[in-house]
């Protein structure tokens, strides 16, 4: 009789759906990690040696895997299929497809010694992002992105994601307080249906960090197809990127720790905070009295001195 640890390759958990494989939608590793507890003592040392040395595990013959973890060929062919593969080739694919996107999550860099090493490493990435982007900022670009929204009588302000989605929200925030009616929005299907009512002049502002959003692309071609003027914040050579009347490329390069939050974020936070002192500037009475307003306002209601921020 199979040990009860021991799992089955009719397992469902590990069946594709439709009773259809799908090379690319199977998360192999994720697979073995929420298995791994439910192995046998075999299974179990062979399942560590691919979390631990993927790379090695595709490569070795399996007579060689079989002479370095100390199982039979057989137990390693047994062990493909119980994950639901055809076999062992069938395996070491996922396994490559695996760690071509995820392999820093298993080989992560030395973390930080203290809290004192953490936020010194926050603290510097967040420097050099914001000088990269000092440096990198294309001028000519962000004023015509300065041009079109100190024109405009309503800003859209789309974008989807965990950081694009709270940007769309600093962008309202920046925004608003110069005279500008600003229309946030990180919904997709929203997005698409707001695009559809825009007016001529209209500005359509989208965030993406990758570039690589259709609903959002599409949302872009529907507010253009409408008179709109289209821009994005996003980087260089993006499907995004082509489908606006203009972007300003923001190409940070990822962070290499993946546990550390990403830095790319500043980069984002500098480009919107140039376009908005820039259009600021333009706006110049209309911009200045919207803002004594809201200073007029917030220094009654709390009867603060004057040198408190402006609600920010």
């Amino acid at each position: 009789m199979a040990s009860r640890q021991q799992l089955r390759p009719a397992d469902p958990r590990f069946q594709p759906k439709n009773g259809a494989k799908d090379d690319k939608a199977q998360d192999i590793l994720g697979t073995i990690i929420d298995a791994k507890p439910g192995f046998s003592k075999s299974n179990r040392r062979i399942a560590e040696a691919i979390l631990s040395a993927p790379h090695r595990f595709v490569e070795l013959p399996i007579e060689e895997l079989s002479s370095w973890l100390a199982v039979s060929a057989p137990t390693i062919t047994r062990f493909a299929r119980t994950l639901g593969c055809d076999g062992l080739k069938d395996l070491k694919l996922k396994i490559m497809g695996s760690v071509r996107i995820g392999i820093h999550y298993l080989e992560p860099p030395t973390p930080p010694a203290s809290i004192a090493e953490v936020a010194e490493r926050v603290s510097k990435r967040a420097q050099k992002t914001i000088a990269d982007m000092h440096n990198m900022v294309d001028l000519a670009r962000a004023a015509r992105v300065i041009e079109a929204i100190s024109a405009c009588s309503t800003l859209y302000a789309f974008g989807n994601g965990g950081v694009s989605s709270w940007l769309v929200a600093e962008i309202q925030n920046r925004f608003f307080r110069l005279g500008i009616r600003v229309v946030p929005c990180s919904d997709e299907q929203m997005q698409l249906m707001l695009a559809s009512t825009v007016d001529r002049g209209d500005v359509v502002l989208g965030c993406s960090l990758t570039g690589a959003n259709e609903g959002l692309e599409q949302a872009m071609l529907v507010a253009r197809e409408y008179h709109a003027v289209t821009i994005a914040l996003t980087r260089s050579g993006s499907g995004l990127a082509a489908a606006v009347d203009a972007f300003l490329p923001i190409d940070s390069p990822p962070d290499e720790d993946i546990l550390s939050p990403a830095s790319i974020r500043y980069a984002y936070l500098i480009a919107i905070d140039i376009i908005a002192y820039g259009v600021a500037i333009a706006r110049k009475d209309a911009g200045r009295e919207k803002l004594r307003r809201l200073k007029q306002q917030l220094a009654t209601t709390r009867d603060m001195p004057d040198t408190q921020p402006l609600c920010d």
